[in-house]
């Protein structure tokens, strides 16, 4: 039995070292094909690039209802944290530009260092982000502001502000018509969201792909 046991092992092990032999040979002839096949297949940095949602006219083409781009401050704290020098140029910034509290960011960014996606502020105009934009395009400044992008949005609006809400209606955040024109005409209203994504192709070479979103139709009333 002992004897059996001790032939079984070594079989075992030479199998084991067979093996082992075949990936090291396989991984020096062929890793860099099988590496680029892997990587051409993985996406990145995939953003969602909204829809507007159409606009409602009165019979004079007056607007009634429309949808403005407004802008989410998002926090990437792990890129921000790959240099140390990012780290205080970034929160200098985040601070003269929006009302944040930095012990609250600093506490945040120091428990959450892998965190790539973490929302600051929200529905933002471009006025309000204008400066920051500014310093992050500057060649000498914009080079140590990273880990901080802004994600666009847009939020529906009403000129007239209650003139003929009982008629228009109103929507939800997710552009869902409750009431009105904006719930019957819900599905002209609405498009369909685009998709920007960055993959690697067969030589490893970062590419981009956009698929444009689609806005949704305007609707003109008889409403005078």
């Amino acid at each position: 039995m002992q004897k059996k046991l001790v032939v079984l092992f070594f079989i075992i092990l030479l199998a084991f070292l067979g093996l082992s032999v075949k990936l090291f040979l396989i991984t020096r002839d062929n890793g860099d094909t099988y590496k680029k096949q892997v990587l051409s297949q993985q996406q990145y940095d995939s953003v969602t690039l909204p829809y507007k949602r159409g606009d409602i006219r009165d019979a004079n083409g007056t607007l009634l209802a429309t949808s403005e781009k407004v802008y989410n401050l998002i926090l990437d704290v792990k890129s921000l944290l790959k240099e140390k020098d990012y780290l205080e140029p970034t929160l200098q910034a985040l601070e003269q530009n929006f009302e944040l509290d930095d012990a609250q960011l600093r506490a945040y960014i120091q428990g959450n260092p892998a965190s790539q996606y973490k929302i600051l502020l929200k529905q933002l105009t471009y006025d309000q982000i204008k400066n920051f934009q500014a310093l992050q395009d500057d060649p000498a400044k914009g080079k140590n502001i990273q880990g901080v992008w802004f994600e666009d949005q847009y939020k529906r609006y009403y000129p007239n502000n209650k003139l003929a809400c009982d008629v228009v209606g109103f929507t939800t955040a997710d552009n869902i018509g409750t009431y009105g024109l904006e719930e019957y005409y819900n599905d002209v209203l609405n498009g369909t969201n685009g998709r920007e994504y960055g993959y690697l192709n067969d030589s490893s070479t970062l590419e981009r792909t956009v698929k444009p979103a689609v806005d949704g139709d305007t609707i003109v009333t008889t409403i005078d």
